[in-house]
């Protein structure tokens, strides 16, 4: 009985993640604009999640749906990059990566809230979902930072207010002083400053909201270490292969973001706190598999 159980619920996953896709890729068909489109991929995703949490009383189940759904979309995404003359059925777009974010995003802050707040049936192993649905964001993360940080055209809105020089930068803020004598002698606008240093500061968030996560029962200086020591790396490596972006102030901006994410660590773990009377990730009493680690 518990196998078929397993089984319908299996079903019940892939025909939900077919007809989410299916959905997705039709709104993305007809509709050329980012709202629509991304709003009927949260609706279906949140019903689809509530669906799946009420019949099989399990996160695992959401975390497959989202498996699923990313990596299809993701595929479709690639295969109309690279299509030839990009002249297949359905056009890229960046939409189509705003969709696979909505996949991700949508479903987790879902069961998050879930989780929180605790109303409808009891559903067990949030903890595995969190852990695996993290990974799904850190693979994509560190993929987005390689590109962002290595490849020669990656983001080109991003150092719209970047003059490139064959050389490291080895003075602080001396961009940003550049830039700002730019705005005054009106040669630059006000946003490309502020998209400068807001793309440098928070592409290391999520780095320090997890490093915060990881190391949340250890010391401080080891934690500030960890921030200190990745963009330190980053900016190394640049060095020997795109001499052109190395710059000491992103260290200090990678560092500012790792604080901005340690805090808002902190601050998710207060507002759990504060609505459902627990702590954020704590064991769950009735966390029986062993397949499973434990933040």
């Amino acid at each position: 009985m518990q196998r078929r159980s397993y089984i319908q619920i299996s079903s019940l996953i892939v025909f939900l993640s077919i007809i989410t896709i299916l959905i997705e890729l039709t709104a993305y068909y007809f509709f050329a604009s980012f709202y629509p489109v991304l709003g009927i991929a949260s609706f279906v995703s949140i019903l689809c999640c509530h669906i799946l949490l009420e019949k099989s009383s399990t996160y695992e189940a959401c975390f497959t749906y989202i498996l699923l759904t990313v990596f299809i979309i993701l595929t479709v995404t690639v295969l109309t990059y690279f299509s030839a003359d990009h002249t297949s059925f359905i056009s890229y777009s960046h939409l189509l990566h705003a969709i696979i974010a909505v996949n991700w995003l949508v479903p987790s802050v879902h069961c998050f809230i879930r989780y929180m707040t605790g109303y409808g049936t009891r559903i067990n192993q949030y903890n595995a979902f969190y852990r695996n649905s993290s990974i799904i964001f850190l693979l994509f993360y560190l993929g987005i930072l390689i590109y962002g940080s290595f490849a020669e055209d990656a983001f080109p809105w991003a150092y719209r207010a970047v003059i490139w020089e064959n050389t490291a930068n080895y003075t602080p803020f001396l961009a940003l002083a550049k830039q700002i004598e730019d705005y005054l002698y009106r040669i630059i606008p006000l946003r490309d400053i502020l998209i400068y240093l807001g793309a440098r500061i928070l592409i290391f968030v999520p780095y320090g909201y997890f490093v915060t996560l990881l190391t949340r029962k250890k010391s401080r200086l080891l934690k500030h270490l960890l921030f200190l020591m990745f963009p330190v790396l980053i900016e190394i490596l640049q060095y020997f292969l795109f001499i052109a972006r190395c710059d000491i102030d992103d260290i200090i901006y990678g560092f500012l973001g790792c604080l901005l994410g340690s805090l808002l660590f902190y601050l998710t773990g207060q507002i759990f706190h504060a609505i459902s009377g627990r702590n954020f990730l704590e064991r769950e009493r009735t966390y029986g598999s062993t397949r499973y680690l434990h933040f």
